[in-house]
């Protein structure tokens, strides 16, 4: 090998520890560029971090969030924790079908003087959820024994219409039926968050009241144990 192709090689092969080396860097800063992943607790203390770009991740709190605002306002604390230090998020975007209480959101965005963040992207993460449809009545008998169980706590099991799957602000969050794609059909209305994997045609298990408006306002949602 010639000393001008030798040059030629060391030059390629700096180039290619350079290319990797920025590739690991901005890789374990976050997921877009600039976006220096933080936990809750380091956005609320640091106060260099006011003006910069993060990604941050926690579960929704409950009771934080009005249902179809506009922009969506909730709050995030780290997983785990047992503090009272949580972030205000503002998202006035398209909000995922998956969100609701306790999902887990990841968000990146500006960090503000008031140590709110004005996201630019929202991802939720919702865990498996299984439960055991023993002793669930199919929505065939819950409308057959209206009267009877209206405003009692009931166990429900049957699946998900196609198409019916909404987001947490909408005022019915998901239809079910007693077959798979066909039989009596009810709503379901749902704050919380849709296990993962919940989709058209999954059969779950719920459990809540029907109410008198003949929507049944469900308090948890599970997959069927049995069906996966």
């Amino acid at each position: 090998m010639n000393k001008r192709a030798k040059q030629r090689l060391l030059g390629v092969t700096a180039l290619i520890i350079i290319a990797v080396g920025g590739l690991i860097f901005y890789t374990s800063q976050g997921s877009g560029a600039g976006a220096y992943k933080k936990t809750v607790a380091e956005v609320a203390t640091d106060s260099t971090l006011v003006g910069q770009q993060v990604q941050v991740s926690g579960p929704v709190i409950a009771g934080t969030w009005i249902p179809g605002a506009k922009p969506l306002v909730f709050e995030i604390k780290d997983q785990d924790s047992t503090g009272d230090t949580t972030l205000r998020v503002i998202w006035d975007g398209p909000v995922p079908s998956a969100f609701g209480d306790g999902t887990v959101a990841i968000v990146k965005g500006i960090v503000g003087e008031d140590r709110s963040l004005t996201a630019s992207s929202l991802i939720t993460q919702c865990p498996s959820k299984y439960a055991s449809a023993t002793g669930a009545l199919t929505v065939t008998d819950l409308l057959g024994k209206k009267a009877e169980v209206q405003d009692k706590f009931v166990k429900l099991t049957g699946y998900i219409v196609s198409g019916s799957i909404q987001g947490a602000d909408a005022s019915e969050r998901f239809s079910i039926s007693t077959e798979s794609g066909s039989g009596d059909v009810v709503a379901v209305s749902f704050g919380g968050a849709l296990p993962a994997g919940m989709e058209d045609g999954s059969k779950v298990v719920i459990g809540g009241k029907l109410g008198t408006d003949g929507v049944f306002a469900a308090d948890e949602v599970s997959l069927d144990e049995a069906a996966q």
